[in-house]
Formats: C-alpha cells, structure tokens, sequence
C-alpha cells in the first residue's frame, strides 16, 4: 500500500465511531492477553525440561504514549499474544517421540527467532548474533532465553528446516481463530449499505515470486529430471534445448535447476483477463521463474484491512482451476460458520471451474471478467444474447438495463425499456438511431418490454460471463475496487524480502510464504492497536 492509501485507509480508520471502542488497548484489556486456540488433541511435548521457558510478559508498556509510540507493530502484537499454547503443538513437529536427550530449546522460543529473522529480513547468522549480543537483551527477555545460552545459527536454521511447511501454513487459521475468538474479526459483510445477513468479503489474489535459483531453461518440466534418453520440451517448442546426450544430463539434463525443482516460468502479461486470446493487446509483460502465492484474505471495509485466513505457494505456471476448489473448499471446512458473502478476484479465477464454487456457497462472484476470442463480434453477440461484459441483449441488439438482483432467488432481472422507441439523441456528434423495428415487445402487456433473468449462466448457459451485480457498473466499480485492501499484501511480501524467495525450493518456500503472511497479520493487529490507542490519549488529553 502506498504512503498517500495509507494514509487514506488510517484517517477512515479513525472516523470510524467504533474503532477505538473495539481496537484500543482500554477496549481489549479484559480480553488480554489473547492465546491461541490449538487444536485439543494436540498431545503434549515429549520434551519435560528446556533450556529456554517463553513465558507471556504483559502488555504495561503500550499503556505509555510514549513507549508506544516507539514500538514496532511486530513488538505490539507479542505484547497482545501469548504464544505459549503453541509449545506442544510446534513441539510435535520438532521434537522426536522420545523424551531422551539433551535437553533442548523452547520450541516457542526458537518460532518466535524464526518470526524476527522474517521481520528483519536477516540470516540466520546475523541473528543469532543479535539474539546473543548485547543488543538483544530485550529479544532474549521477550522470547524467554537465559543471558549466554541462545541458539546458533545451524540450531535456528535445523528448527526452520525440520518443521513441516504444513504447520507454518496453520499459523494464519489459527489467527482467525484468535481474532473470532477475542470479537476482532467480521463476522458479516462490511461493505457500506449491505444486509447483515450477507456473509463476510473474501479476496483471492495471486503474486508471483522468483525462485532462489536462476533460470538456465524457461521449457522445463517434471520429464527433465528424468534420467535420460528424456523429451525435450523446448525442442518441441521449437527452441535450441538439449539432446541430453552429454553425461552430466544422465540423471537430470544439465539446464535445470534442482535446488528449485518445481519452479517454473510463466509470462505475466500485467492483464489476467486476456492471457487466454491468441493474439493479446501489446502491453508490457516480464517473465518470471518461481513461484505464486495464493492467499486468501478477509475484507474489512470499517477499518479499511485485510486479515489473511488462509496461504498457500505453488508453481508459478499452476492453473487456478486446479488449485482455487481445493483451496476454497478447504476455507469453508476450516472455518464452517463464518458465512461467506461474495469472492473477490482477478480474472485468473474467470472459469467455470472456479465460478461455480463461489456461486454454490452463495456468494457474489466479483471476479474480474476473462476475455475469449469472438468477444468482440458483434455478429456473435447478437448470436448469444449479451456483449462482452456480460450484458444481456435485445433480441435487436440494444443493450438492456439491470433492475438489481433478488437475492432470495438468486438471480438479477434484466429489461430493454422499449430501447427500440426511445427517441435519438440530439447529440451532434452521435450516430442517428435507426427506425424502430417491429418487436413484439412494443405490446402494452410488456410494460417493461423483454425481460431477461440471470441466476448462475446467462440465457444460452454460459458462466464466464455471468455475474450477479453488472460488471463495470458504478456498484461493481465500488465494490470491485476494495480488493486494494488485499494487494497491499505484496507491498508487504517484498518489504520483507521475498519478492525473491529466500530459500532454495517450494518446501521452504512455503514456510517463508506462510511465516510472512503469519506476520502480516501480527502488523495488521500490532497497527490497528497502535492508531487506535494513541486516538484514545489525544481524546483524553483534549
């Protein structure tokens, strides 16, 4: 998010009459400190001693406007958490069954060394330095380790490396959790003028990251780690590739990259909505070889932020139509009673295979419109019955009004409004309207004239276009153009460094990619806390 949207987003925030009441440190203090709610099947530690003990410190410092300001929004939020539910559920993932042994670390203690590393955007052993360093005795007091006795780098850097992405990628729904739990989170659309019934905002985006390796192949794929006699994809393609007859292709051919095995190349033309035309409007594209995030993120219009619920990191070239059911079907498990009211995307998620889904949990698909070839015949158009937007037409070819969308059925009414009698418009420059045809729509029982309904397809059962609130319209426009509350989100990613991933391969890609979003979130709290208490001193001081 730029300096002048935040800005923006920090004087809504402080015109809202609720904020302070629900985000100052007076507001939550009965509620503090807020503990994340584990799983209760989770057994406990194997390990009965550590050599480090994490333990909740209070939050007496943000009563100080002083200290307060003076705190990052990363120190706010360990002021507001205790991390200490989470010992035996990082100690499952790190630690082996058996109780013998040395007697290690805290695993809180070493997750929370994991987390500063992330925020610093250092190494492992520039941390470890710092951790031990006489510059880091307020980290050591607030991670629990004792003065002289703190992990090494190769001890930080095996904690990262050992525990599964899987239980980094549990970090943000166990968040929500939190958030649910202490009353912080939305449970219903925030959207200005919308019922309460309807479910919260959901915005699905995607960022593309460049993988640690170096691309030596833009045509590889799963084959090239093949041993050899192999297909060579860029051969088919036409290009120079590889005959993989010299002996160091045997195994693997020579041009991959094994540390990031799965990384692939993809072209981001800058427009989703017209990657699929054979012949795309020129604008200025990159390519890049790596990875993609796909994050799903709650929508919080009182506040103007973004919570993310859920994170993931694929190959760069992965289909949304593959990955969004999983993962939208994954979100509506995870969490079964928060209600979700419409999904907000780019045209990335444009196909059936990923409409479908929106639409049979009830939501609005706000999705971006993916172009196809023939969307701009008009022939075609008057073929099917709608242009290019979606916009039903009639059956001579004037476009047709919206008369809203019944919710209770599910579908929004279209009708012409006799556009065939309406007189010319007296405009110099606009072409003169030609003779109203006959129309059995002109007949007086047709008050509105031809109407058209649009539920889940438009009239010839299409669904790429089919949306419940017009596309391009001024109400699609403002409800569309929430979705910068989500993409402020890769601002963030690449102040922390992982525009570039950090790390060689998608596993510790995923763990770099779900720590990062874990800490977005942190900031988000460790932010709104910040705005929202100093809002309450200078109230009481005036």
């Amino acid at each position: 998010m730029s300096e002048n949207q935040e800005l923006i987003a920090r004087r809504k925030r402080a015109a809202h009459p609720e904020f302070v009441s629900t985000f100052s440190l007076d507001a939550l203090q009965e509620r503090l400190p807020l503990r994340f709610p584990v799983p209760e099947t989770v057994p406990p530690s194997p390990k009965r001693h550590y050599r480090s003990e994490y333990c909740y410190l209070g939050y007496a410092d943000l009563a100080c406007p002083t200290s307060l300001a003076d705190l990052t929004c990363f120190e706010i939020a360990l002021r507001l958490i205790d991390f200490s539910s989470l010992r035996d559920y990082l100690a499952q993932a790190y630690y082996a069954g058996s109780a013998k042994g040395q007697v290690p670390f805290d695993p809180v203690s070493l997750f929370l060394c994991v987390c500063l590393r992330r925020e610093l955007h250092w190494g492992w052993r520039s941390l470890a330095k710092l951790v031990a360093g006489e510059h880091g005795t307020g980290w050591r007091r607030l991670f629990g380790f004792r003065d002289g006795d703190t992990p090494s780098a190769s001890g930080l850097r095996y904690f990262f490396h050992t525990v599964g992405p899987e239980v980094f990628e549990e970090l943000c729904p166990l968040f929500t959790d939190l958030l649910r739990q202490a009353g912080l989170l939305p449970e219903h659309s925030t959207f200005p003028g919308d019922p309460e019934e309807r479910g919260v905002s959901i915005s699905h985006d995607i960022m593309l990251h460049e993988a640690r390796s170096r691309m030596r192949c833009g045509q590889v794929t799963d084959t090239c780690y093949q041993p050899a006699p192999r297909p060579c994809p860029a051969q088919a393609e036409g290009k120079e590739g590889c005959d993989c007859t010299d002996p160091a292709c045997a195994l693997a051919c020579r041009w991959t990259t094994p540390l990031d095995r799965e990384a692939r190349l993809i072209h981001y033309a800058g427009r989703n909505k017209y990657a699929d035309l054979p012949t795309p409007p020129d604008m200025r594209g990159r390519n890049v070889y790596g990875y993609a995030s796909n994050p799903d993120r709650l929508l919080d219009d009182r506040f103007a932020c973004a919570w993310t619920l859920r994170t993931g990191l694929h190959a760069a070239n992965s289909d949304e139509r593959n990955l969004f059911p999983n993962s939208f079907a994954y979100l509506r498990a995870r969490f079964p009673t928060l209600k979700i009211g419409e999904v907000l995307a780019d045209a990335a998620l444009g196909f059936q295979d990923c409409l479908d889904p929106i639409w049979h949990a009830g939501a609005l698909r706000m999705v971006d419109i993916r172009a196809a070839e023939g969307d701009d015949d008009r022939q075609g158009q008057l073929q099917r019955g709608y242009d290019d937007k979606g916009h039903p037409l009639c059956i001579h070819g004037y476009p047709m009004h919206s008369n809203g969308h019944d919710y209770r059925r599910r579908r929004t009414k279209w009708f012409c409004r006799h556009a065939c009698l309406a007189p010319a418009t007296q405009e110099p420059e606009a072409q003169p309207r030609p003779p109203a045809p006959e129309c059995p729509y002109q007949a007086a029982r047709y008050k509105y004239g031809q109407v058209v309904h649009v539920g889940r397809t438009l009239p010839d059962g299409s669904v790429r276009l089919a949306r419940e609130v017009p596309y391009a319209s001024e109400t699609w426009k403002q409800r569309y153009g929430r979705r910068n509350l989500s993409e402020s989100r890769n601002g963030t990613m690449e102040h922390m460094g992982l525009k570039r991933l950090p790390s060689f391969g998608l596993t510790h890609g995923r763990k770099e990619n779900a720590i990062a979003d874990f800490l977005d979130n942190l900031h988000t709290l460790g932010r709104l806390v910040q705005e929202a208490t100093t809002l309450a001193f200078r109230r009481a001081a005036a």
